[in-house]
């Protein structure tokens, strides 16, 4: 079990400057975290270490030889007339970091990498020089299909070019060719897509590829229902000699709540010839908004990584319910995470009993958490309300609690409701610290997932000192509230609305599609 923990207080800020790398609105392209020393107790310890706007050029000459950091890049990728958002993991391990804090890093990796979210790649680099804008441009079109390798015959190497002339790559580009084929489909194609998104179908995967390997053509390959092997058919189905682009609909299980969820993968086989490679970066863009929106995308040509287990793996990781803390404390939902048939799935949704109400027990005194930072009057009765939030077959679907008085690390139940996000923000006081879960739902296509949205509410008029004291209770209280989709952090009414709970769920999901406006 991790023992990684935050310096007080810097959790938020980090949260706060991620913020501003994914926000378009923002020129902050790039933030980074790391330890809080090298040595000793703070060597568990992250702390934010800075943001900017300078690229990747101004990012790494942030990074000195003898730290760990963990960072996020922003960059952009042009494919075709669209500019469209790309975030890169950069993990630095300076060359001269020490022995003892290397061999932790395995077991903080996971926890780190979930606090900052989704990326569409990861890189880890120690010197100076793999850490170049160009670097991180050809992992984002190789990965995009917007670039491809070609040979320079005055210096004989390989380099990645443009096939469209990317935004914020290297000099080295290349405009699209006028007769070059665009992709289209036969019309099963997309009704067998929206057949495995559809509840109305019992099919959940389905393959396309081309009719043939010189064609543009895409044409449905196979398809089959059932979901506890739907992943080891489909993978027996791969070839190395041939492309194939997958939908996958899997079952995570949160409590009493059943939430579909939707991979795209992408398989370009090891011996698919070179120039029919080349060819499939032009299709790329539409070929994925054929099958968009979906909450994660796996694009290997590695049999290994197409395992049911490392899909479920992306899933939670996208939606937020893998490894969700940093400071040690279990994980309650990964073992209920398995895939089921959808049939047998509904079934228990719709059988799901309405937990026992627990009789309503006047306060006898405050009940240590197991965390031993915060306490709690009547346990039981706030953690049946958080349940009830949870439980399909309730209506309830937002809890509130609050700090017994000023200044005091004891919570108590606030309120409970069947209202809506606006019955919760009735209850919010300007003088209070308040935390909740509100139950919201995401629909794509035919399908209606549950999402949980963690609310944290610093009233403006809070005392000075109950402020100073929040950073020490927030992962306690986190713990309490766990799992949820996404966290929103307000102090006033315009910083928790239904519009801005929405986006942080579509970019936590991977639903969101984020594309400049030329």
């Amino acid at each position: 079990m991790s023992d990684l923990s935050w310096v007080p207080g810097q959790d938020a800020v980090a949260r706060d400057a991620i913020e501003d790398v994914r926000n378009d609105n923002t020129p902050t392209d790039w933030m980074y975290i790391t330890y809080a020393s090298t040595t000793g107790p703070d060597s568990q310890k992250l702390k934010f270490a800075g943001s900017g706007s300078g690229g990747v050029a101004e990012f790494k000459s942030q990074l000195p030889d003898d730290i760990i950091a963990f960072g996020i890049v922003r960059v952009t990728d042009k494919i075709d007339d669209s500019v469209t958002v790309k975030f890169v993991w950069v993990n630095w391990l300076g060359k001269k970091v020490k022995t003892m804090q290397k061999a932790r890093l395995s077991v903080h990796l996971g926890p780190v990498k979930t606090f900052m979210g989704q990326t569409h790649q990861d890189y880890t680099c120690n010197t100076q020089d793999e850490l170049t804008h160009e670097i991180i441009m050809e992992r984002v079109m190789g990965y995009s299909g917007s670039g491809s390798k070609v040979i320079d015959s005055s210096t004989g190497k390989t380099t990645l070019k443009s096939q469209v002339g990317g935004v914020g790559t290297s000099s080295t580009v290349t405009t699209k060719k006028e007769n070059t084929e665009v992709v289209s489909w036969i019309p099963d194609v997309p009704a067998v897509i929206r057949d495995v998104k559809g509840d109305h179908s019992p099919l959940s995967w389905a393959m396309i590829t081309y009719d043939n390997p010189d064609s543009h053509v895409l044409v449905v390959h196979a398809a089959g229902e059932g979901e506890d092997d739907n992943i080891a058919t489909l993978a027996g189905l791969l070839t190395p000699d041939a492309v194939f682009y997958c939908i996958v609909r899997k079952t995570e299980i949160i409590d009493n709540s059943v939430t579909a969820k939707f991979v795209y993968i992408r398989w370009i086989g090891e011996n698919v010839p070179r120039m029919q490679k080349a060819k499939l970066g032009t299709h790329a863009g539409d070929i994925y908004n054929l099958f968009a929106p979906c909450h994660t995308s796996l694009d290997s040509p590695d049999l290994h990584e197409i395992t049911d287990e490392n899909i479920m793996k992306q899933i939670m990781i996208a939606s937020g319910t893998f490894k969700h803390v940093l400071e040690g404390h279990p994980q309650p939902v990964q073992e209920q995470r398995v895939a089921q048939p959808r049939a047998q799935v509904q079934q228990q949704a719709q059988q799901a009993p309405r937990p026992a109400q627990q009789p309503r027990q006047q306060p006898s005194g405050p009940v240590k958490s197991e965390s031993k930072v915060i306490e709690l009057i009547n346990e039981s009765e706030i953690r049946q309300a958080i349940a009830d939030v949870r439980n399909d077959a309730s209506e309830t679907n937002w809890v509130l609690v609050t700090y017994d008085a000023p200044q005091s690390k004891t919570l108590k139940l606030e309120a409970t409701g069947t209202g809506n996000l606006a019955e919760l923000k009735s209850h919010l006081r300007q003088n209070s610290v308040m935390y909740g879960l509100y139950r919201t739902t995401e629909q794509i296509d035919d399908s209606v997932t549950i999402k949980f949205t963690y609310v944290v509410w610093h009233g403006e008029k809070i005392h000075v000192m109950q402020r100073a004291k929040l950073a020490t209770h927030s992962g306690a209280v986190r713990d309490i509230f766990l799992p949820f989709h996404v966290d929103v952090l307000a102090s006033s009414d315009d910083e928790l609305t239904e519009e801005i709970i929405t986006k942080k769920i579509k970019s936590a999901a991977g639903t969101a599609v984020h594309v400049l406006n030329l």
